[in-house]
């Protein structure tokens, strides 16, 4: 019980703070369980409910119908249909229907107890799930649902709108409820549909069917020889559910922000291991900064001195890497729909990776961050912005700073602050996820940004042999070419210790697949071939003391590197 009160006291924090706060916190229950929760109101129009039952009935989906007093009094009927079709219900407020008898905390909570106590005498249920079918932000609302021990229950989204009355079309209204950029939902977020508002009476039924089939049915990895309805071990899927359903998985549901009080001392924000200023930041610099090939001093390196520029790491590998050992990685942030399909390549061939975020909009959906954790994967930073060090102004001719000093190392403070209220306390075979390391956007950097990382606390700056560009790719052999590219050397020698650069955006939607392929290809390998590779985790070797300016562990791999850069440049 105590996990369910912590994953859903997100719900309910603060809400006497502001409107804002409480509007934010009713979006999704704080779960790692790869479920999208549907709940429902508006239960008078038989014809609509039944439609939305057989609906679910066919399609074993789940969900929470919220029932007003006033429907329990006048819609018994249908309220006996939604028991008998084993869905749950829910206490449904109707909070100053009454204008001359506006609500107050005391007249709410009677209203639950009513509403309570007919539920318990009619079907011999016992709820504490609470919806305010109107929105109110009121003060008093929130205090009468916690002064009862209830639990108010809200919405990431509400796909009946009140504009849309008279629209006939599920397509039509899908479009105006969600943006281009809303490509799937996540996992403990709420839809909320009313389903006595459209004039069509089974227009509610549609979007319900609309939102399963383009938000959440589309999570699932499938290609023509794998998905859940082939391969049963193809466990990528999320199903509907309703907040009990969810609640009830107590293993999944976490605390949010995570107990500072569950993070180990060395993963605090507060906490600098190894202090740099002006007299050890040269050695710090090149000791802790793995680069890339395609970043030097004309190019992408703002503020350093040549001495530092000349004896910095251009080689985008792990220097003691075993051998044949490569390493993946993944930037920026994404929906459930790009993620989730990397996750389940990864646990299908049992590899890790490292995955640098974006945090700006990471908050809106944190149990996709806690999922890519308790995979056992890596978590690094990738600021808060995604604002470079250093950008190339064509006006000057000049590298210039994108940000100035200050406002910089706030953006990547308050990102690594922001990982660890997701994952701070996240331990997975004995090793915790969240790490100490940093992906510069666009691998550009300046002294004083590499500075602010030093001051925030970062550990390793972490480049990369090869970036994909898989945001950018066209068709699934070019991703695979890709790929091939990063692992593989000229001498088609697997090139030990590299890092590949790739991406957890929607746009780069041919990187799971062409992930798939290769493992799967490598899988049959022999460990005698020369093309058979392995896939290490950075946090291995990234540890304290590592020193990316140790003497070339791989001189004929990196001879090739630089030679061929060096052309191409």
């Amino acid at each position: 019980m105590q996990k369910i009160l912590v994953a859903v006291f997100l719900l309910l924090t603060v809400f006497t703070s502001s409107a804002d706060a409480a509007i934010e916190r009713q979006k999704f229950i704080t779960t790692i369980e790869p479920a999208v929760i549907f709940t429902f109101g508006g239960l008078s129009r038989k014809s609509s409910v039944e439609d939305i039952l057989n609906r679910m009935d066919e399609n074993h989906m789940r969900g929470t119908f919220f029932v007003t007093e006033r429907e329990l009094k006048r819609n018994k009927e249908n309220i006996d249909l939604i028991v008998a079709h084993g869905q749950e219900l829910g206490i449904g407020l109707r909070v100053n229907v009454d204008p001359k008898k506006p609500d107050n905390c005391q007249s709410l909570q009677e209203q639950i107890q009513r509403i309570r106590g007919m539920l318990k005498e009619y079907y011999g249920i016992e709820t504490n799930l609470v919806r305010d079918l109107y929105g109110y932000n009121d003060d008093f609302v929130f205090e009468a649902v916690e002064k009862e021990n209830c639990l108010l229950i809200g919405q990431t989204v509400n796909v009946v709108n009140s504009k849309h009355k008279s629209e006939q079309n599920a397509d039509e209204v899908m479009q105006k409820i969600f943006s281009k950029g809303v490509v799937s939902l996540g996992r403990g977020q709420i839809v909320y549909i009313r389903t006595d508002y459209y004039d069509n009476e089974t227009l509610a039924g549609d979007m319900m069917m609309a939102v399963k089939k383009e938000k959440v049915d589309n999570i699932a990895y499938r290609t023509f020889d794998d998905s859940p309805e082939l391969n049963p071990e193809n466990d990528s899927a999320y199903y509907i559910a309703s907040v009990g359903d969810v609640l009830s998985k107590q293993d999944k549901l976490y605390e949010y922000p995570v107990n500072r009080m569950e993070v180990p001392t060395e993963l605090l924000p507060e906490t600098i291991a190894e202090p740099v200023d002006k007299k050890n930041f040269s050695k710090e610099f090149r000791r802790r900064y793995i680069g890339s090939p395609t970043v030097d001093g004309t190019n992408r390196m703002l503020g350093f001195s040549m001495g530092d520029i000349n004896r910095s790491d251009r080689s985008g590998i792990i220097k003691n890497a075993a051998s044949k050992t490569i390493f993946l990685t993944f930037d920026d942030w994404g929906n459930d729909d790009s993620v989730n399909k990397l996750l389940y390549v990864l646990r299908k061939h049992k590899v890790p990776g490292t995955f640098f975020i974006i945090t700006w909009n990471m908050p809106n959906n944190p149990n996709l961050l806690r999922a890519i954790a308790m995979d056992g994967h890596e978590i690094g930073s990738h600021t808060n912005g995604h604002k470079s060090m250093a950008v190339y102004n064509e006006k000057t001719n000049r590298q210039e700073a994108m940000m100035n000093k200050e406002d910089y190392a706030e953006d990547v403070a308050s990102a690594y602050t922001k990982l660890v209220d997701v994952v701070g306390d996240v331990k997975v075979d004995g090793r915790y996820s969240l790490t100490r390391m940093f992906r510069p956007p666009t691998l550009a950097i300046n002294r004083d940004g590499i500075q602010s990382l030093f001051d925030a606390g970062y550990s390793y700056i972490v480049s990369g042999f090869e970036s994909t560009s898989d945001y950018a790719a066209v068709m699934l052999p070019a991703m695979v070419g890709a790929i091939q590219t990063g692992i593989y050397d000229e001498n088609n020698q697997v090139r030990s210790g590299s890092i590949l650069v790739m991406h957890m955006t929607s746009g780069a939607k041919y990187t799971a697949r062409a992930l798939d392929i290769m493992l799967t290809e490598n899988e049959k390998r022999k460990d005698d071939d020369p093309l058979k590779f392995y896939v290490g985790r950075l946090g291995d070797y990234l540890v304290p003391g590592y020193d990316q300016n140790m003497k070339e562990a791989h001189n004929e791999i990196n001879s090739a590197i630089i030679s061929r850069t060096d052309t191409n440049n």
